[in-house]
């Protein structure tokens, strides 16, 4: 060990040094407690022996000096004194040291405190190692975190861009939507795109569970919908076939890797429209007086079992008529008691704005959903689609 000896006893300090030297520890030597402190300043040095009674800069005020600076190591520190009595021994504990030798003292016992002193220092250096390593991993952990992050936001914005950018040209119709995720990335989709000029097809689906693989899933949904339903040419197929396709599609062996979805195809010029409701919610049509019916007759979500027949069932909607689709995340919104928002609340909220912009409904669902969880995070992705017929 590298051990600082600060003694203005030139002898004594000597003897010392030759002592420590012959028992393989490499001595720095140090005429008082200035020069000690400065010595510590400029070096590592983990083990001082420091006399009491120093001119300047005494034994105690180095023990304070170094305890109260931030060296980044520890520093053991034994005082060597010709004080006995528990007054002296109980400042130079305050003060910072960690052990006494009373003068005169036997060398073996110098030995003794030495190998205690060292055990203590090898335990510190082995700590101070697992927190370097801890710090090191740590920052690792931030910097991968970091990382993923970023990939998520950029997954998210990605995900938005696919949402609706906008109501159709079509002056018989009207549309607008609520979106509320519950992480970043979400399982909840929805769109809708013009067939024909007259038709306009829409869906909104819900992948089960939370996260990156409900919203890759619904990501892919959303482009096959896309991309197969709004093909230049393509004939308008029924709602429940189109539903079956996926159904075949999207087996897998994955127990809990499947969707919910309303899909379905409306006539802005005869008001005549088909849905298929697949595990979904139902969906709401609230007629132009404040009335409500429900539209749908349920069915199995798309994923879950091979094989299975989907139906079809039209609606019709009336100039002022809305066709609302939306996800159980609106009525599974929980308040701080745990009470669902419920289907009745959703029901009250449509009603209430019935008369009112599709804007105000959207945005007063928002506010009272909001209002419901309060500062609550939210379990499940909420979102809404409607549909109005001028």
């Amino acid at each position: 060990m590298r051990i600082l000896i600060a003694d203005d006893a030139s002898d004594q300090r000597e003897i010392l040094g030759l002592l420590l030297a012959r028992w393989g520890h490499e001595v720095v030597p140090a005429s008082d407690g200035l020069e000690a402190w400065e010595i510590l300043n400029r070096e590592r040095v983990q083990l001082v022996l420091s006399d009491w009674m120093m001119p300047g800069l005494d034994g105690l005020e180095l023990c304070r000096r170094i305890r109260a600076r931030e060296a980044g190591y520890y520093v053991y520190i034994i005082l060597l004194t010709a004080r006995d009595d528990k007054e002296d021994l109980i400042a130079g504990m305050h003060a910072g040291a960690d052990d006494f030798l009373t003068k005169p003292f036997h060398f073996e016992e110098l030995r003794v405190r030495l190998r205690s002193a060292q055990r203590v220092l090898e335990l510190e250096t082995q700590l101070e190692e697992r927190n370097r390593h801890l710090v090191s991993v740590n920052e690792e952990l931030r910097s991968a975190l970091d990382r993923i992050q970023a990939d998520l936001v950029a997954a998210a914005a990605m995900q938005r861009s696919l949402l609706p950018q906008g109501s159709p040209l079509s002056q018989r119709l009207a549309l607008d939507w609520l979106f509320i995720p519950a992480a970043v990335v979400a399982g909840d989709i929805f769109n809708f795109f013009e067939h024909d000029g007259r038709y306009l097809e829409f869906y909104l689906l819900d992948v089960a569970g939370h996260g990156v693989p409900s919203a890759m899933l619904s990501v892919s949904l959303s482009r096959i919908l896309s991309l197969e339903r709004a093909a230049g040419g393509a004939p308008l197929a029924a709602p429940h076939e189109v539903v079956a396709t996926l159904n075949r599609r999207f087996q897998s062996d994955d127990a809990s890797l499947y969707f919910t979805i309303v899909y379905g195809h409306f006539d802005t010029l005869s008001g005549i429209g088909e849905l298929c409701q697949a595990g979904h919610p139902h969906p709401l049509l609230v007629r132009r007086g404040g009335a409500i019916e429900r539209v749908g007759e349920g069915g199995f979500p798309v994923g879950m079992l091979p094989d299975l027949d989907y139906e079809s069932v039209r609606f019709t909607l009336r100039p002022g008529d809305r066709l609302i689709l939306y996800s159980d995340g609106v009525t599974d919104c929980r308040d701080a008691a745990g009470e669902q928002f419920e289907l009745g609340r959703l029901h009250r909220v449509a009603g209430d704005c019935h008369d009112k912009p599709l804007a105000t409904l959207t945005a007063c669902l928002a506010e009272r959903l909001q209002e419901w969880r309060g500062t609550g995070e939210i379990e499940d992705d909420i979102s809404m689609l409607v549909l109005e017929r001028r």
